[in-house]
């Protein structure tokens, strides 16, 4: 992966209320798009394989790894060493 970036997932979400009640969990959708919003790159538009390993909590932070190569996305996003989810997907907005 080219660049990086440290990011923090927001303490309190809406979606949070049904991701899980009790024990919030940031979803997946969620995760996407700080990943855009974090390059730059408008909202997600068409995902390649995207997988994801390890739950994050709301306020955790995590280190994103990525390439851009005109609007196609690769990323990594890790956790204290631990791989939270990979994948790629196209980014811009429609035509």
């Amino acid at each position: 992966m080219d660049q990086s970036l440290q990011i923090s997932t927001p303490r309190d979400h809406p979606c949070y209320a049904g991701h899980f009640p009790g024990h919030p969990v940031v979803p997946g959708v969620l995760l996407l798009e700080l990943v855009a919003d974090a390059v730059g790159a408008g909202p997600p538009r068409q995902l390649g394989p995207v997988k994801f390993h390890r739950a994050l909590s709301p306020g955790e932070s995590f280190t994103l790894r990525y390439t851009r190569t005109g609007p196609r996305l690769s990323f990594r996003c890790e956790r204290d060493g631990l791989l939270l989810a990979e994948g790629n997907f196209t980014v811009g907005s429609d035509p």
